[in-house]
């Protein structure tokens, strides 16, 4: 074993930056950036999800606390010294018009992952194996992979990679809002 010298410090430093490990940040988008737009989440009901998943539905949305954590992390340098990936994943059924919706909301994204049509895989199952086909078809060298979600089933999931932390984006969204009361009551008392 080497001793812990600078020297040796400064040399570990420089081979972990030519390992271009790259951190993934993936959100969902339902309960997690935006509310949700149907009942999914309460009563598993696919079919009634898509027909309350509708263009005009989604362009009345309300934005959440994680929605601007995302501008955090888009085209940033991380700790390895490369650019970040911010990915959007949603077990929605593809649509061709959610990257537009995405756009005008002033969503920014590297990579936008929907179910596939004509798919009844388990959400937590679907997610995590679109995650690995990315890393795999990207040829991606991951360092961390950051995974925000509300659904538990579907963190448990993704916990099963090495690689994958995952954060409840119901606990984040509920401490933005806490502490963005609590602000405005301290700010409320400094007028008086």
């Amino acid at each position: 074993m080497t001793p812990r010298t600078l020297k040796n410090i400064k040399s570990l430093e420089r081979n972990i930056k030519k390992l271009n490990l790259t951190d993934v940040y993936v959100f969902d988008i339902d309960n997690t950036i935006f509310e949700s737009v149907g009942t999914y989440e309460q009563d598993y009901n696919l079919d009634k999800f898509e027909m309350d998943n509708t263009f005009f539905r989604n362009l009345a949305l309300r934005r959440l606390p994680c929605f601007y954590s995302i501008e955090r992390y888009f085209d940033k340098i991380g700790k390895y010294g490369t650019r970040n990936i911010v990915v959007l994943q949603t077990a929605r059924s593809k649509k061709w018009w959610l990257p537009l919706i995405l756009f005008l909301k002033g969503v920014r994204y590297d990579v936008l992952i929907q179910r596939p049509k004509f798919n009844n895989m388990d959400s937590g199952k679907l997610k995590r194996t679109q995650l690995i086909d990315l890393i795999m078809f990207r040829r991606i060298n991951i360092g961390n992979l950051f995974f925000i979600d509300d659904s538990k089933i579907n963190r448990d999931e993704i916990d099963t990679l090495k690689f994958a932390i995952t954060y409840n984006a119901d606990e984040l969204n509920k401490t933005a809002i806490k502490k963005s009361i609590d602000l405005a009551k301290k700010y409320k008392r400094g007028l008086k």
